[in-house]
């Protein structure tokens, strides 16, 4: 009896933590050896956060103080412009001509896009911390204020990006797919939204798409964080968590394996 039992096969339930841990681990090497992308927009945020310090100040309209209009806006503008960073993850595995192959392995999609999630949305975190420590050192953003909501908020952003990242790049198949599609939506998301550009100076029709972006989520979502307006965070953070899923789904019968009418005829 205990001869047969150890002869049973593992459970893949069992093994999908270790399949996912392989991928983080691959794809975070990955990151790490050409972070170039990110530490541009990382920089390009700060700096274009310091050139519309004084627009931000003379238009005054914002409640608060308008470096919580600004910094929150910026975070989110870069953070979905290196959208295509995590649709290259993806889409380089085809270039590398290992797409097959990681499709065809035991591990299940939804493994494989974690492996894939955790060290991005660690990157977009980590890209989202620099320029707001940045703006609480330099222009008074108090990033004591968010208390928790801060980090929660960004923990949430980060996974939101990464799975509309990842689902754009199980879908594409070039580069130039790639980047139409993350720059475009990047930018149409960052104009829509408010976080350019505050929508009350927008056209009054921009106001009533804004609710339908992710971006205009995660603004409010970091500006009520700082305000301590736990109802709109609240929500935010609810709307934040049902896209991340969405996303996720989405990626996931993008990267399912397909069967080809050969084998469904034969069966």
């Amino acid at each position: 009896m205990s001869t047969e039992t150890a002869a049973l096969p593992v459970p893949t339930r069992s093994r999908a933590p270790r399949q996912a841990s392989v991928v983080a681990r691959h794809t975070a090497i990955l990151l790490a050896r050409d972070p170039g992308t990110v530490l541009a927009y990382t920089v390009m945020a700060m700096v274009l956060l310091t050139v519309l310090r004084p627009v931000y100040e003379r238009l005054g309209t914002f409640g608060g103080p308008p470096i919580d209009q600004e910094a929150p806006g910026t975070a989110v503008m870069f953070t979905l412009l290196a959208l295509d960073v995590a649709g290259q993850s993806l889409l380089s595995e085809r270039s590398w001509h290992t797409w097959d192959r990681l499709r065809a392995g035991s591990a299940a999609p939804l493994t494989v896009l974690a492996g894939k999630a955790l060290p991005l949305a660690a990157m977009f975190a980590l890209q989202q911390a620099a320029l707001f420590a940045f703006a609480d050192g330099v222009y008074g953003f108090d990033v004591a204020a968010g208390s928790w909501r801060l980090p929660v908020l960004v923990a949430a952003w980060s996974a939101c990006v990464s799975g509309l990242g990842l689902a754009v790049g199980a879908w594409v198949r070039s580069q130039g797919q790639l980047s139409a599609a993350a720059d475009i939506g990047a930018l149409a998301v960052t104009c829509l939204s408010g976080s350019l550009v505050p929508l009350p100076i927008l056209p009054h029709w921009v106001a009533h798409v804004a609710p339908w972006t992710p971006g205009y989520w995660a603004l409010r979502g970091f500006q009520s964080a700082v305000e301590g307006d736990q109802a709109t965070f609240g929500r935010a953070l609810i709307v934040l968590i049902g896209i991340s899923i969405l996303a996720f789904a989405v990626a996931v019968a993008g990267v399912r394996p397909r069967r080809s009418p050969t084998r469904q005829r034969s069966r």
